[in-house]
């Protein structure tokens, strides 16, 4: 696309993103996969100290104006490939996708970070933040998320977007799209062969916490949408900060069936707060006695661990097995990620029968 061609907001959110995030496109284009798609992070307060007009359309009508933010890194990204012509392992990627983090700006007032049970019409089709925990993850699917379009009368092509809504119904246009002098007017379309553009796509279900709800007070659950980059970056039991837009979801058609809309949240961006509980001030007393007590056994670390697991339920005696176990459950471990992308759990899951 031509500079000249470029709508003025497409323009100057680009010109946003290469003033602001040039390290990460620099990163992006020098990644050696083409066909990944990759995550361009955008913080919202920063948005919003830029341009405080584009930073509230991105809120209020976020459906279009991220789609736009995703053209201007794609355009920002030809601009940053061509100026690293002199570098081999440029690779130019068609999918980026742009992820606001609301962390610190205004966002995070209740009103834009309601709790689950809050959620309410008016939070329809905004760009809304929600936490709670995730209790269910679906299996990874792979759903059609664009398809070209050409228009028989003045061969305008234009891309269509299935609607996760209608369960990836394709609506056309009543009209040809093209903005020209003159108007096409044509309504008769033709499918552009080759075109379609699948993405990966996973459902989970996230709670708000019991901890934060008065006595009594059944906690709330929703449906989050994740795609691309953000399919299988969280588990069952991860704490999570999901900011996305929310809509919601048809029933299947069926006769004499009262056709029911389901809340979803479809997710632009995904937080785990698990990795923030590493940030808690530990007192310093807790240092020195942890210091301590393995300087005591710096030798014979596994006397040390026998210690540890014999203040475990130190009333059941024996059961050295069951308590190490249960130990390393509390503890968990590391995921690992082998070279081909496979990520494998860290954490073990403990099933105890009977009375101990």
């Amino acid at each position: 696309m031509e500079p000249e061609n470029v709508p003025a907001h497409l323009k100057a959110l680009a010109e946003f993103v290469i003033r602001h995030h040039s390290d990460q496109l620099r990163s992006i284009t020098l990644s050696p996969d083409p066909k990944l798609h990759y995550p361009l992070y955008i913080d919202f307060a920063e948005l919003l100290d830029e341009d405080p007009e584009i930073a509230h359309l991105v809120f209020s009508k976020p459906a279009d104006y991220l789609r736009f933010f995703e053209d201007a890194a794609i355009w920002a990204h030809k601009i940053v490939f061509d100026e690293l012509k002199s570098c081999e392992k440029r690779v130019e990627k068609k999918f980026i996708h742009v992820r606001i983090n609301v962390s610190g700006s205004p966002l995070e007032c209740p009103e834009t970070f309601p709790s689950i049970g809050r959620v309410r019409v008016k939070h329809h089709g905004v760009l809304l933040t929600l936490k709670g925990t995730v209790i269910r993850s679906g299996a990874t699917k792979m759903y059609e998320g664009e398809r070209t379009y050409m228009c028989r009368k003045c061969k305008h092509m234009f891309p269509v977007y299935p609607e996760l809504e209608t369960r990836n119904s394709i609506v056309l246009p009543s009209h040809c799209p093209s903005q020209r002098s003159k108007p096409c007017e044509g309504t008769n379309f033709q499918f552009v062969e080759n075109s379609i553009i699948c993405h990966d796509y996973q459902e989970i279900k996230i709670q708000e916490s019991t901890q934060v709800l008065g006595v009594g007070v059944i906690p709330r659950s929703i449906l989050v949408i994740l795609k691309d980059d953000l399919v299988d970056i969280v588990k069952a039991g991860d704490d999570v900060i999901v900011t996305g837009i929310l809509t919601a979801k048809w029933s299947p058609d069926l006769k004499d069936v009262r056709c029911d809309l389901d809340p979803v949240l479809i997710a632009n961006h995904v937080r785990r707060t698990n990795e923030l509980k590493s940030d808690i001030d530990i007192p310093d007393d807790i240092i020195m006695q942890f210091k301590q007590f393995w300087s005591e056994f710096k030798d014979t670390p596994l006397k040390g661990r026998n210690a540890i697991l014999r203040g475990i339920c130190p009333q059941v005696f024996g059961l050295f097995t069951v308590k190490l176990a249960v130990a390393l459950t509390l503890i968990g471990g590391v995921q690992h990620v082998d070279a081909s992308g496979t990520k494998v759990r860290g954490e073990s899951h403990l099933l105890l029968v009977g009375d101990p």
